[in-house]
Order: C-alpha cells, then sequence, then structure tokens
C-alpha cells in the first residue's frame, strides 16, 4: 500500500469533521464546492471569450496542429484535443487571437497544465 505523499489533516472548509491528504486542504465534498464557486465567478465560457469565433480559430489551429505538443517533446505521438493559451490570456484580446501565443495539446496535458497554473495563482 503506497503511502500518501502529505500528512492528513483536517478539512480547511469551516467546521467540516473529515480530514483529507489534498493539496488544496479541502475534503473531496467540499473541493466540489469550491471548484463551484470559483467556475460561478469566472462567468461562462461564452463570458470569457470562448464563443463562435473561439470555435472557428480553435477548430482551425487543431487541423493545423493535430498533435499534443507536451508528448511531443517526450517522443510520443498523442492526438491533441485542446487548443491552450500559453500564457493565459486574462481577458486580453491581443493574448486571446495571438495564434503565436496557442498551443497544441492532449486533454491530459491541458488538465495538468490548467491545474498548474490555477494552483500557483491560488
Amino acid at each position: 500500500m503506497a503511502m500518501p505523499n502529505r500528512a492528513a489533516r483536517p478539512c480547511r472548509y469551516g467546521r467540516c469533521p473529515y480530514i483529507t491528504t489534498h493539496e488544496s486542504g479541502l475534503c473531496e465534498q467540499h473541493r466540489h464546492i469550491a471548484y463551484q464557486q470559483n467556475d460561478a465567478q469566472r462567468g461562462t465560457a461564452a463570458e470569457r471569450g470562448y464563443g463562435a469565433r473561439w470555435k472557428t480559430l480553435r477548430d482551425w489551429f487543431l487541423r493545423e496542429n493535430p498533435y499534443c505538443v507536451m508528448c511531443a517533446a517526450i517522443g510520443k505521438q498523442e492526438q491533441a484535443t485542446e487548443v491552450d493559451h500559453i500564457v493565459p490570456h486574462k481577458g486580453d484580446d491581443d493574448l486571446m487571437w495571438d495564434v503565436a501565443n496557442l498551443e497544441a495539446l492532449c486533454s491530459w496535458h491541458h488538465k495538468s497544465k490548467t491545474a498548474k497554473e490555477r494552483q500557483a495563482h491560488g
């Protein structure tokens, strides 16, 4: 049986009685609530600029760049399913629509990169 990477500690959500080893300090139930609250604050995909114009650009970019660049860097050939902003645009239209700021990623690498960015920026 593998040892957990982190020591178990009480969930940091209010007076929750559960313990967790998750890096967020939240138990599974409260982690889910925190993610929902974060998503509500972010707005819808369309409100963040991911509407029809983005879908057109995304579809074109994936046709031109069909493989995950991170998988390619380790010698694997994996189908790209996501278009990622190399530098997060955070509402900056120049970064949002700059094709040089885009990279094709597989779902796993996109989720991993997004999680690392969220962790680094709170």
